[in-house]
């Protein structure tokens, strides 16, 4: 049984944190980059996508991913992914959206990464 649809977004530690859990798919994208656009527009916080409970993405939910996040990544803020591992993590890393994301195992440690940008 696949995890319900769900994005939550929240600030930790200066560090707004977009987090996605079950399908991020043709269905789902269209809102979620809505999301990430919006989030992207506030250029004093860095931005971190948590894919942690994400169970699958397509290629519309990667250019979400992409195109969401294009503010943030030619703006003054960061963007990092969070993504353990698993398929979700293989896409990424098969489609080299990893080489222009930063992929984190962790939150903490894409927090890090996000929040030593610019110092």
């Amino acid at each position: 049984m696949s995890v319900r649809f769900e994005t939550a977004t929240e600030i930790v530690n200066g560090v707004r944190v977009v987090a996605v859990r079950g399908e991020l798919d043709i269905a789902t994208s269209p809102g979620v980059r809505e999301l990430l656009s919006d989030a992207a527009t506030d250029r004093a916080r860095p931005l971190v996508i948590d894919l942690v409970e994400c169970e699958f993405i397509d290629s519309t939910g990667l250019a979400a991913l992409l195109h969401g996040a294009k503010p943030a990544q030619n703006g003054e803020s960061h963007v990092a992914i969070v993504s353990p591992g698993g398929d979700v993590r293989r896409m990424l890393e098969l489609t080299a959206i990893d080489q222009t994301i930063p992929v984190f195992d962790g939150l903490e440690e894409a927090l890090t990464a996000v929040l030593a940008v610019g110092r």
